[in-house]
This record gives C-alpha cells, structure tokens and sequence, in this order.
C-alpha cells in the first residue's frame, strides 16, 4: 500500500487515502480551488470531461481563500456534508 504524508503538519504524520468510487455516476463532485495561479483553467478543464465521460448529480466548484493555508473548517464542513467525491486542484 502507497503511504501519503500530510505536509500541514509541523512533522510529516502517515495519512490513509479515502476510498474511491467505483463511478462518478449520480454522486455530487465538489472541484476545489486552492487559490493558486490557473488552477482554474484545470478544474474547468475537469469539469468539461466530467461531463462528457459521466452523469454526476452535480458538480460543485469551491475556492479556498488562499493556497497557503488549510481550507477553513466551515469550508470543510460544508463540503463534506454535501459532497460524495472532491477534487482539489492545483496549477502554477
């Protein structure tokens, strides 16, 4: 099995990936924005082959404040109760 470190830490602690789905089919995909220079150009781009190559319920676009710091807890919260699959995308 793959170990991911989570890099927010002040020392790297071994983090567990979440499962995947099987389909994107009828789940509510939230993109999330880190702040970071055309990232969005990447997400749209996402976006547009999520619709072509599935049926989503719903895809959700988010945008932290700022690439530098974690999302918010309230922009955690809110994307957790009303999201199956995110996407956190990123581009320089």
């Amino acid at each position: 099995m793959t170990e991911y470190l989570d890099p927010t830490d002040s020392v790297a602690v071994p983090r567990k990936t979440a499962p995947r789905p099987a389909s994107l089919d009828g789940k509510i995909v939230t993109l999330l924005d880190i702040s970071k220079a055309q990232g969005n150009h990447l997400l749209d781009r996402l976006e547009e082959l999520l619709r072509e190559r599935a049926t989503p319920k719903a895809i959700v676009r988010k945008k932290k404040p700022t690439f530098a710091r974690p999302a918010p807890d309230a922009l955690r919260q809110e994307i957790v109760r009303a999201t199956d699959v995110v996407v956190e995308g990123l581009a320089d």
